[in-house]
């Protein structure tokens, strides 16, 4: 062992730390794995939906370890992946090919600090689980002579933004509210509008026809619905790996 010396002092340390690794068992293991992961800089964000799945891209070949929080997760040893804790039981998979690790039907308490641990090499991510984007739904709830108020709204909005927009500028925006107003002056029913509802996993928008919506209204004293969804009816979004759904509520 004491041959890895003459690769450099950084390369010794990583790999006197996997040999420990597996030859030291419980508490101790634990608090080896913990004290390096502190030190590794993360190299990537990951980002996910709840539900969704995530490829960490870092091969592990023969033997390493995939470490959440300082705690085995999963390792390899000859080629084979075991499964080491058991919130983990069926979600993690080592793919034939690339040699890399997923983490399927994401929950929102598996976003945390993880890291791939081989006998070269300690490389650390984040992971962020968001929830899925909702599809905004718009309705008009008030139309005068002078101006016509657009109201946007999700059932849920937790860690993103509900956003207007008129043509390309940015009008309104809330990161705390469910629902976001926009007036629109009479003279500016013709310009293009939309809603956007967005957090770092996506967004998914909503565009609206402000003079069709608007006059709509004026003539039958009853809220718009034309070209709009009800507001109980959402598309989760889902990355090119994910399933798109229908919740109707």
């Amino acid at each position: 062992m004491w041959l890895w010396w003459s690769r450099g002092e950084a390369e010794k340390r990583s790999n006197s730390l996997f040999c420990f690794m597996e030859m030291i068992s419980g508490g101790l293991l634990l608090i080896l794995v913990m004290t390096s992961s502190a030190d590794q800089e993360v190299k990537q964000n990951l980002i996910s939906t709840v539900g969704g799945e995530v490829t960490i891209p870092e091969p592990v070949k023969r033997r390493g370890f995939l470490v959440k929080q300082g705690g085995v997760i999963a390792n390899v040893k000859d080629s084979v992946l075991e499964i080491e804790n058991d919130d983990f039981v069926d979600r993690i998979s080592l793919d034939r090919a690339t040699r890399m690790f997923t983490l399927r039907r994401l929950q929102s308490n598996d976003s945390g600090d993880y890291s791939v641990n081989t006998d070269k090499t300690i490389v650390s991510f984040k992971l962020n689980v968001y929830d899925a984007v909702l599809e905004p739904g718009v309705t008009v709830t008030s139309v005068s002579s002078e101006a016509c108020t657009l109201l946007c709204a999700v059932d849920q909005l937790s860690g993103g933004t509900l956003s207007w927009y008129q043509r390309e500028d940015l009008v309104n925006q809330s990161s705390t509210q469910r629902s976001l107003p926009l007036t629109v002056d009479r003279l500016a029913l013709r310009s293009s509008y939309r809603c956007v509802s967005a957090n770092p996993a996506g967004n998914l928008t909503r565009s609206v026809d402000a003079k069709t919506s608007c006059t709509v209204q004026q003539r039958t004293g009853k809220k718009s619905s034309q070209t709009l969804p009800p507001l109980g009816l959402h598309r989760k979004l889902k990355d090119a790996a994910h399933v798109v759904e229908l919740l109707v509520t």
